[in-house]
C-alpha cells in the first residue's frame, strides 16, 4: 500500500484520471466478464468492481476477472492508492468510498443488513470525482446502484446499463433506466466498445486545439 500524501499528491496532480465504477448483483460475473474481455488498457482509466457478496465467503472474484484482462487485477484488503490502468475489486464483509484519489476500506457491519455497496462507492465517486466517475450497473436484483448513478449524473458524471433483455437478472438494469435516462444502454460487450470510445472523446478534446477566434 502506498502511502497516503503521496496518493494525495497524485490524485491532485492527475486531474485526468477517470473512474469508471462497476456494480453487479445476481448474474453479474459473466457481465463483468464479457466487459473487461473487450476493454484495453486506456489512458487515464481505472476501474473499482463492486459485486454483492457473502458476508463470511472467501471472495474469488478478483481472480475470476484476472483471467478477461490483461491489467492488474487488486483485492482491496486495505485502503488503496487508485493508479490508472488498474482494476480494484470489493473484498467480502466489506464497503468502500473514495476520498482523494484512495480506496478506503470500512467492515461492512451486522446492522446494515440491506446491501448498498454499489451506491456506497458510486455515491463517494461522484463527490471525488465530478464529471471523472463513470458509473456501469450489471446484473442484479433489487435497485442497489440507483441512487448512486443520480449523483455521478448530478455532477455531469457518465451513467452505463446493461440492457435489462440481456440480464440474467434485470432488477437493477431496469432500475435506471426507468427512473434515471442513463447515457447509454447496451450489452456489456457493447457496453465496453462505448467505454472506450467516450474516454477517447474525451482525450481528444482535452488534448486538442483550442478553436481559433
Amino acid at each position: 500500500m502506498i502511502g497516503n500524501e503521496f496518493c494525495y499528491r497524485l490524485f491532485t496532480m492527475n486531474k485526468d484520471l477517470y473512474i469508471v465504477g462497476v456494480g453487479a448483483s445476481a448474474g453479474g460475473i459473466p457481465a463483468i466478464n464479457a466487459f473487461f474481455d473487450h476493454i484495453k488498457p486506456l489512458p487515464n482509466v481505472a476501474f473499482i468492481v463492486v459485486m454483492h457478496l457473502r458476508r463470511n465467503y472467501l471472495s474469488n472474484l478478483s481472480q475470476i476477472i484476472s483471467k478477461h484482462t490483461s491489467l492488474p487485477v487488486t483485492r482491496l484488503e486495505n485502503d488503496t492508492c487508485i493508479q490508472s490502468n488498474h482494476i480494484y475489486v470489493l473484498i467480502e464483509n466489506t464497503f468502500i468510498t473514495t476520498d482523494n484519489g484512495i480506496v478506503k476500506v470500512r467492515k461492512r457491519e451486522e446492522h446494515e443488513i440491506v446491501n448498498q455497496a454499489i451506491d456506497i462507492l458510486f455515491k463517494s465517486l461522484a463527490e471525488d470525482f465530478k464529471a471523472k466517475a463513470i458509473g456501469i450497473v450489471f446484473s442484479g436484483a433489487g435497485s442497489d446502484g440507483l441512487e448512486g448513478v443520480k449523483a455521478i449524473g448530478k455532477y455531469d458524471g457518465y451513467v452505463m446499463v446493461q440492457s435489462p433483455y440481456s440480464s440474467d437478472v434485470d432488477g437493477m438494469p431496469q432500475s435506471v433506466v426507468k427512473f434515471d435516462q442513463p447515457d447509454v444502454i447496451e450489452i456489456p460487450e457493447q457496453l465496453a466498445k462505448c467505454l472506450v470510445k467516450y474516454i477517447n472523446s474525451k482525450e481528444l478534446t482535452y488534448h486538442g486545439q483550442p478553436d481559433r477566434q
